[in-house]
């Protein structure tokens, strides 16, 4: 009881600096791990993106799993999910992705992002009490990539605050892209060229440079609340951030393996072999048909099946439906999150060869896929934040933001 007691004491005691500073760090690991190869990057936010747009629109209080994405893409749009408000949660998620897939460019055109924001979060419907995105476009001035996690926080704080809190949703989409862009200023930002997504959100290539999912870390494993301008949530932000950030090491490991294990195959053919052609355009792009493959790789649709078939076999990819319609390959790991059926068949790949899923290298808490189908919940009241507790997390964001500042400084400054 006594030990208990006392972590306890010794977690309220951390100061705001040093818990931002620990989850930074934490951010970091991930960061240097992403940036030394493309496609362990493209998988890792393939994986950790699906799992946090069906996160944010589960705190939102509607119920939804990410096998809910794969039907709707793959099936007619009268089957498999209801035409109400389930059908639309998971337009919702997969707007999300594909936002979160490619948030734009931040630094040159910031009120793009930010109309780009309001209209997915109003579902393209207009507004008249919306603001234009040219005077919002100053929120995003403090990304600047000395401390990205608190910037993104500051930044998402700055625009709830502004908006009136009228769409959470928005403002977690408003967290990440700034993220993407204080990380962006740095060596290796993400690629811009996303190629042609086919399958809504769920395919296509990763253009962003964000590391940490928020709604994912609020929900994991238990929900919590967001609120960017409370000093409280924040906090319980930044612990959650923390601990999934290090969960998230083993997946990135996972990944890893998955890249030796098509190194391992591609060596063993023949000089005229496009297997480890196909297998590299899956690590930059984990989630395919065999249109997109032949396109990708200038090949017919015939080769794309004889190399599909001979990638499943080794386990690099599942077969996720098999409805000569809609036929979809994926890397275990995100086959894994999107469909549980696939997930057994990624097990038994694994029992055949050294890949595994993603989601089980991750850790605890890491396989993202939900709890059953979507079905409407009732919405929640979001409690209303004074202006003068509002003004108080501000200060308190520059506040440390000066002192990160303050050490750069003499950083850079030491002989």
């Amino acid at each position: 009881m006594a030990t208990s007691e006392n972590q306890h004491t010794a977690r309220h005691a951390r100061t705001a600096f040093d818990l931002a500073l620990g989850t930074e760090v934490a951010a970091a690991r991930i960061e240097a791990a992403l940036g030394v190869d493309p496609e362990i990057a493209a998988q890792w936010r393939s994986e950790i993106g699906v799992a946090e747009a069906v996160a944010s629109v589960g705190l939102e209080d509607v119920r939804l799993s990410e096998p809910d994405l794969l039907i709707r893409v793959s099936e007619n749009p009268g089957t498999g999910i209801g035409n109400g408000v389930e059908a639309r949660a998971v337009e919702d998620a997969l707007a999300i992705l594909r936002f979160i897939r490619a948030p734009g460019d931040v630094a040159s055109a910031p009120a793009d992002v930010l109309d780009r924001i309001d209209r997915l979060a109003m579902r393209g419907e207009g507004d008249s009490d919306a603001i234009p995105g040219s005077e919002l476009a100053d929120i995003f001035s403090v990304c600047r990539g000395r401390a990205p996690i608190l910037e993104a926080v500051r930044a998402a704080a700055d625009y709830a605050w502004r908006t009136d809190r009228r769409s959470p949703v928005a403002e977690r989409m408003v967290f990440m892209a700034a993220e993407h862009a204080a990380r962006g200023q740095g060596a290796g930002a993400a690629l811009r060229d996303t190629g042609t997504d086919l399958l809504r959100g769920l395919g296509g290539r990763f253009a962003a440079d964000w590391i940490c999912p928020p709604s994912l870390a609020l929900t994991r494993p238990i929900f919590r609340a967001w609120s960017p301008g409370n000093p409280g949530m924040v906090r319980e932000l930044l612990e959650a951030l923390d601990r999934i950030l290090s969960q998230e090491l083993g997946r990135v490991i996972t990944i890893r393996r998955w890249r030796a294990r098509l190194s391992e195959v591609s060596a063993g053919r023949h000089g005229r072999s496009r297997l480890g052609e196909a297998g590299h355009a899956f690590g930059i792009e984990p989630f395919m048909t065999s249109r997109v493959l032949a396109d990708r790789i200038g090949i017919t649709q015939r080769g794309a099946l004889n190399l599909l078939a001979q990638l499943v076999e080794e386990g690099l990819i599942v077969e996720m439906t098999r409805r000569r319609a809609a036929r979809i390959w994926a890397t275990p790991g995100l086959a894994a999150i999107l469909a549980p059926a696939a997930r057994r068949r990624a097990a038994s790949a694994r029992r055949t060869g050294p890949v595994r899923s993603s989601a089980e290298g991750a850790g605890e808490g890491a396989d993202a896929a939900g709890p059953g189908p979507a079905e409407q919940m009732s919405t929640r009241n979001l409690r209303a934040e004074g202006q003068a507790s509002m003004e108080r997390a501000m200060a308190e964001f520059d506040r440390v933001l000066a002192e990160v500042d303050g050490i750069l400084g003499r950083t850079r400054t030491a002989p």
